[in-house]
């Protein structure tokens, strides 16, 4: 993403408990990293012997920068090179990573870490506290991580020895382990990733983690090649190198699979228009991969906009949306902003539109607009009721089919829809920076920044910084509120106050739950989806055939 989250990042409490009660899971075997040090000279003898696997993406990986402590880079190379102190299971779970437990005071300032004893990052360098200590510092003192609760409430941070990590807080913190668990940037890294080593202001020289993977070589906009990491603590070290080819266009990276110049692409490295899906399926050459995803497509609203200042309108937009005939068909009924398996959502707490067109053009008519029927469009003084929407396909090649079905769908109840499809940069931009937009297709964040971060980042209003997407004051007040109570019944009574009040304004346009969809060469094998979607694929897991 182009811009840092813009928000007040306070999680909900209500998992306070069960996150920061002393957690716990079978370590890795004794000497696991001595294990992976003393197959070294075999795993380099096979893993020269064997093929690269070569993964289509959108965008280049920047992993010349690729600071576990910044937000450069794909979040997908971060995830497969540096590892969190927990991990991220779904459905609000976590579980140990690097830190094998943990135990938070019941005050929520003070957390103990245990790390793990034994892991190595991929320069043979052991995992110690005084690295984490590190990595934690570094991301509190870049400019970047300030809105991050981490970094704002931050007091200090003890290793009273090699394997223990305190840190402690000037208030209560609640989302810290939601926090340490996403793809970045509170990820571990060596000390010697920066010059001089274990500087804090340090230099970054190269990506130093204890994650699956290091980067061997990278040409800017070209390809990032990642190698096995031999000290790879959980499972066998992969056989193979990754490269990660940068193919922008969706359709080159069709061809791409179809003439075995990738053997892989999909999910949000490198999305495969869900028009060509067919041309893989009943094919003995390639296998589709589909799982459940917690994002959603929507769009965001610009209520600065004359019409769209309109409730009716925004009413009318929604009604005038069937969200079953998009993607091809596969899409459903979609009841809200976020998919069920979204923390707080519950079946009934997510109202919804539904299909009327009818209804739409009586909500219209009811504001004032008159039928013009020359032009077969609603007009209000004269002027024709018409939204600019901008998408962007590089990242999101379905939304070119999408958004074409919604302007039809539009202009059946007399709205026309002028579609702008940007570059990827200038559409970031426009988001965040310019608005100038009526509508935009945009899509919900992941995992553990659901739903609160999320809403934060993109809701949360003040004076001083005006929300990114729709401004409200009651809706910014619900998010106060959840921020500042420890009762999950009290946060759920919140949350369900606060779907239906984004419903009954009409704050977005929901559009569509996603899965994570891939396409590889069937030669492919020991292909398995990861627990969150900025670590989508076990790659170390996969092998190739010739």
């Amino acid at each position: 993403m182009f811009r840092l989250f813009r928000s007040h990042l306070m999680l909900s409490f209500a998992l306070f408990f069960a996150l920061t009660a002393c957690s716990s899971a079978p370590s890795a075997p004794s000497g696991a990293a001595d294990t992976a040090s003393a197959d070294k000279p075999a795993q380099q003898e096979e893993h020269k012997a064997s093929r690269p696997i070569i993964i289509a993406t959108t965008q280049d990986a920047q992993g010349d920068r690729l600071d576990a402590a910044s937000y450069n880079g794909s979040r997908h190379v971060h995830a497969s090179v540096y590892e969190a102190l927990v991990d991220y299971q779904g459905g609000g779970k976590l579980a140990p990573s690097l830190a094998e437990s943990w135990e938070a005071t019941p005050d929520g300032t003070t957390y103990t870490f245990h790390l793990r004893k034994g892991v190595q990052f991929s320069d043979g360098s052991a995992l110690t506290a005084g690295a984490v200590k590190f990595s934690l510092e570094r991301a509190a003192a870049n400019k970047d991580t300030a809105p991050l609760e981490l970094v704002r409430k931050l007091q200090s941070i003890d290793t009273p020895d090699d394997y223990t990590v305190i840190i402690h807080f000037k208030e209560m913190a609640s989302q810290i382990l939601l926090e340490l668990s996403q793809a970045r940037p509170l990820r571990i890294m060596s000390p010697n990733a920066v010059s001089p080593a274990g500087a804090v202001d340090g230099e970054f020289k190269q990506a130093i983690g204890t994650g699956p993977w290091k980067i061997t070589s990278y040409k800017k906009d070209v390809e990032t090649v990642l190698a096995p990491n031999e000290h790879y603590w959980r499972e066998k070290p992969s056989t193979h190198n990754l490269v990660l080819k940068v193919i922008t266009d969706p359709q080159a990276r069709v061809l791409a699979l179809q003439n075995g110049e990738a053997d892989i692409a999909g999910g949000e490295l490198g999305n495969i228009p869900l028009e060509n899906l067919p041309l893989f399926e009943n094919n003995k050459d390639f296998i589709i991969e589909q799982h459940p995803s917690t994002m959603s497509y929507f769009m965001v609203i610009n209520q600065h906009q004359e019409f769209l200042a309109d409730r009716n309108v925004r009413q009318a937009i929604n009604l005038g949306k069937d969200s079953s005939v998009l993607m091809n068909g596969q899409g459903a009924e979609v009841k809200g902003l976020f998919q069920p398996s979204v923390a707080f959502v519950t079946d009934n707490n997510q109202p919804f539109y539904g299909y009327h067109p009818d209804q739409a053009k009586q909500l219209l008519e009811k504001s004032g607009f008159v039928w013009n029927n020359n032009k077969q469009l609603y007009e209000k003084n004269g002027k024709e009721l018409a939204l600019r929407l901008v998408i962007q396909t590089e990242e999101y090649p379905e939304w070119k089919e999408m958004a074409e079905i919604f302007q039809d769908q539009m202009k059946k109840i007399g709205i026309r829809i002028d579609i702008l499809n940007q570059e990827r940069a200038s559409y970031y931009n426009t988001l965040w920076d310019t608005k100038e937009y009526d509508l935009l297709l945009y899509r919900t964040y992941t995992d553990a920044q659901l739903p609160y971060r999320f809403l934060s980042s993109l809701f949360y209003d003040t004076k001083e910084t005006p929300a990114v997407a729709y401004q409200d004051k009651q809706l910014t007040e619900y998010l106060d509120q959840i921020a500042n109570t420890i009762s999950e019944p009290e946060q759920q009574a919140i949350f369900d106050k606060l779907f239906t009040r984004m419903h009954e304004e009409a704050m977005t346009v929901p559009m569509y739950y996603t899965r994570q969809t891939f396409v590889h060469s069937s030669k492919i094998k020991g292909f398995t989806f990861a627990s969150i979607e900025d670590d989508p694929v076990k790659w170390h897991l996969l092998t190739a055939g010739e």
